[in-house]
């Protein structure tokens, strides 16, 4: 992810950034996760106010297999989830352009062969950029 966005982040969520320096995957995936980190940050916020003390902060957030992976440290059954549906609608939203997307395992090669690739989420644009089926 560009630095910008991710001082975007940063800048809204300090503490749930306090331990990581740079997200490692596509823009496309910024809005999920901006939308996960605030209701992260809401549910902290309204427990806290009631006496609870949760502490929640983002280890590493990068593309593996084609999914968002977000590893973090803390956080309560309601954040599992939230991290949870994070991770699974990364898989229909492109890496890249954070349109429609679907899991892409085959890119065409230089002879127009279908090979296994990297597996990747992207839009049928983006899929054609670059090359996958």
């Amino acid at each position: 992810m560009n630095k910008n966005l991710y001082n975007s982040l940063l800048n809204k969520y300090p503490n749930q950034f306090r331990s990581i320096k740079h997200i490692e995957c596509g823009d496309g995936w910024f809005d999920i996760l901006e939308k996960a980190c605030g209701l992260i940050e809401w549910h902290i916020d309204t427990k806290n106010k009631k006496g609870s003390d949760i502490d929640f902060h983002w280890l590493q957030i990068k593309e593996k297999f084609g999914y968002m992976r977000a590893y973090h440290s803390g956080g309560d059954d309601y954040i599992y989830g939230v991290v949870s549906m994070l991770e699974s609608i990364s898989s229909i939203i492109c890496e890249y352009s954070g349109e429609k997307g679907r899991l892409r395992k085959q890119r065409i090669d230089d002879n127009g062969q279908q090979i296994p690739a990297w597996i990747k989420t992207l839009s049928d644009i983006e899929a054609q950029k670059e090359r996958y089926v």
